[in-house]
């Protein structure tokens, strides 16, 4: 038997998600991180609030503070946006709609925190 007699498997048997599940776990998972990373950057703050800006360029600092919390922030809100559509593409194929109620929760809970935690950064830089 040679290798040209091996057949690989078919690759038409992957993995597909409907749209509900799908954008609730994308949901899902950008609000946790989302609050992950709202948990860091507090944490940072701290750091910041109690050390002050050691050699770092104040301008440059506010610029890329507003610039990336903004950002974030359009990112949870997205988020937020996918979950709540993905409940009537669950709805649409006769799914449960809990994967989606908790991926808008954690969105929502993402981006609150992000929004606290990225209006404290601004606030310790504008001081």
């Amino acid at each position: 038997m040679s290798e040209d007699d091996f057949v690989p498997p078919s690759t038409s048997s992957a993995l597909a998600l409907s749209p509900g599940t799908g954008g609730g776990i994308a949901g899902l998972a950008i609000g946790c991180a989302l609050l992950v990373s709202a948990c860091v950057l507090m944490v940072f703050n701290v750091i910041l609030f109690g050390r002050g800006l050691v050699d770092i360029p104040r301008d440059l600092a506010q610029y890329g503070g507003l610039i990336g919390t903004t950002g974030v922030a359009i990112l949870g809100l997205i988020a937020v946006i996918i979950s709540v559509r993905s409940w009537s593409a669950a709805r649409q194929s006769g799914e449960s709609v809990a994967l989606n109620v908790a991926a808008t929760a954690a969105s929502l809970v993402g981006l609150v925190g992000w929004l606290i935690a990225g209006i404290d950064l601004m606030m310790i830089l504008l001081k």
